[in-house]
Parts: C-alpha cells; sequence; structure tokens
C-alpha cells in the first residue's frame, strides 16, 4: 500500500487491487480520518470474519448494518475501546440456534480477525523520513 499527499492534511492512498481511499482531517469533507479508518478495520475485520458463520446460518442474503462507537481518552488523544454493534433479524433462529451461532461467530472472530488481535497485543507503529532528492530536469 502506499498514500500520496494530495493537499493540506488530506492523502490519497491505493493498494495493489485499485482500491482508493481519501484520508484527511476530521474536519474535512469526502475524506475518513485515521481514526474513522482504526474504527472501520476493526469493525469489518469482524464482520468479515463472521461472515461465513452468518451466511450459513442465515443464508446468503442476510442483510447485516454494524455501528461503531469508540471510547475516547481526550486528555491523551486516542481511543480506549473500539464498539462495533451489529444489526441484523435473527428471529428465525432458536434461542439454543442463536447461542450456537454467538459462540461460532465469537470463535471466527478471534481466530480470523488480524486487526483485533493486533489491536489486543498493542502493535507498535513506527515511522521513518527519507531523503528523496528531486530528479533532475530532463534536457
Amino acid at each position: 500500500m502506499k498514500a500520496v499527499r494530495s493537499g493540506v492534511r488530506e492523502w490519497i492512498a491505493t493498494n495493489d487491487r485499485g482500491a482508493i481511499v481519501k484520508i484527511g482531517d476530521p474536519e474535512a469533507h469526502e475524506v475518513f480520518s485515521p481514526g474513522e479508518l482504526l474504527q472501520l478495520a476493526a469493525a469489518t475485520c469482524a464482520g468479515l470474519s463472521m461472515d461465513a458463520r452468518l451466511t450459513y446460518a442465515l443464508g446468503d442474503d442476510i442483510q447485516v448494518t454494524l455501528k461503531v462507537e469508540p471510547e475516547r481518552v481526550p486528555d491523551e488523544n486516542r481511543y480506549s475501546a473500539i464498539a462495533t454493534t451489529f444489526s441484523l433479524n435473527l428471529s428465525s433462529l432458536s434461542p439454543e440456534e442463536l447461542e450456537k451461532l454467538k459462540e461460532k461467530v465469537d470463535a471466527a472472530v478471534e481466530r480470523s480477525c488480524t486487526v483485533g488481535r493486533t489491536l489486543e497485543a498493542s502493535a507498535q507503529s513506527t515511522f521513518e523520513l527519507v531523503n528523496r532528492t528531486p530528479a533532475p530536469p530532463e534536457s
């Protein structure tokens, strides 16, 4: 992945598969802030991890919406928790089936959600500044 600065406090990130994400200041329009991307990464990683379990139990066309709510620690400019609520119709399941599904979903997320496991382990984030000398003009 890479990102290129596209303006004051704005970046455009791309990956090798052609995806594009605009990242910027939380006050800017039509961008995700880095904090929002972190929250979405945690939430959608869990969603992707549980998807096979949900579709097996409820069908391929199951409608799921997630809502992310971070717990902020303003004095430290960080989040202490990222809570995600998945809303879906579970009315076709018996209480026993629902309990089994919850167990299988929990296990799938624990096993497969790299982002969640990374956050739990408190991964270190580093950076480095490298001098890039401009190429000489072509004559």
